[in-house]
């Protein structure tokens, strides 16, 4: 028997093997780039979707889902028919005005998709260029419903960046909503949220377009809200500014202890130079009287422009009043 009688039948098999796989291989990259450029082309055909009808109807529900399926012919690439066929029906919003919208009977209202038309093109958003309609008309279920106004609250996690600080609040536009649902669940609803406004390394005025968070069972007049919030770079600093009394009567004198204090504040950044007499600070004689106490908090009742925030330090002062005799109180 010759030892190496083996080994050439392996080699001839580990050969055919090799060419078999180069043979599948091909055959599955070439299936690929059929299926790519099959996927890629323009097809007629017939589309079915779910439609959710939004109107403003006055007393009536905003949105409805119909059970009437359209069916629609148009033509569009390959990947599109592909992704449509595949899975759950897929829903199509359309947005209607009132007067498109025809009462049927009850809660029914009855849509006809020709009058339509137009409104299906803008949903379908260039997937499809639509042939033509196959449904004559689709009905909705819109029950009453109560309406209430409430007011918009931002709700946000803003990190500024150093030495930058917000001037006033968030500004929504519109700052309150008008929102639709059952009486009794609206009744338990003082304002809505909106979503989460997140920004950081803020050194600049902001805007945007933010959500409501949703509320089950409860629609919308509005699906977004306009924010904006002015932001300055600011420089801090401080000085020692006297504390004056004021409607303190002629026969009276009221001593402020300390006579100054350190006033610490933000103001926007800037070639202006602040002086002590720019501020003024002062507590009142009817406070003094009506407090047991002779500690009061001055108040800062005039400021330059531009002050963004303040504080000082020590915060309140004694007081004491003398006759103008030179009797103490």
């Amino acid at each position: 028997m010759n030892p190496g009688s083996g080994i050439p039948g392996n080699e001839k098999v580990r050969k055919d093997r090799k060419e078999w796989l180069l043979l599948l291989l091909s055959l599955l990259l070439a299936f690929i780039v059929w299926l790519i450029h099959s996927l890629s082309l323009q097809y007629s055909v017939f589309l079915e979707y779910r439609v959710t009808l939004s109107t403003s109807i006055e007393g009536r529900s905003r949105t409805a889902t119909s059970e009437d399926i359209l069916i629609i012919r148009g033509r569009s690439e390959g990947y599109y028919i592909l992704r449509q066929r595949i899975g759950r029906l897929k829903n199509l919003t359309v947005t209607v005005l009132p007067a498109n919208v025809t009462y049927k009977d009850g809660d029914i209202f009855t849509v006809d998709c020709e009058t339509i038309k137009s409104n299906i093109v803008e949903a379908l958003g260039g997937n499809v260029d639509l042939e033509f309609i196959v449904s004559e008309s689709l009905d909705f279920n819109l029950p009453e419903v109560t309406s209430k106004r409430v007011p918009v609250v931002p709700k946000a996690s803003i990190v500024f960046d150093g030495q930058y600080m917000p001037v006033g609040d968030i500004e929504l536009r519109p700052d309150s909503v008008d929102i639709y649902g059952d009486a009794r669940l609206l009744g338990t609803i003082d304002s809505v949220f909106t979503e989460t406004i997140a920004r950081s390394g803020v050194d600049g005025p902001i805007q945007g377009l933010c959500g409501i968070v949703p509320i089950r069972r409860v629609e919308y007049s509005e699906d977004n809200i306009y924010y904006s919030m002015n932001v300055v770079r600011y420089i801090e600093e401080s000085m020692n500014v006297p504390v004056t009394a004021t409607g303190v009567p002629e026969n009276k004198e009221l001593i402020i202890l300390p006579s100054s204090v350190t006033l610490k504040y933000r103001r926007i950044f800037s070639g202006m130079q602040y002086a002590p007499e720019n501020f003024v600070l002062s507590v009142d004689y009817n406070d003094f009287i009506r407090t047991m106490d002779s500690e009061l908090v001055p108040k800062l009742v005039s400021m330059p422009e531009g002050v963004l925030s303040w504080e000082m330090s020590p915060r309140y002062v004694d007081c004491i009043l003398l006759e103008n005799s030179g009797r103490e109180r």
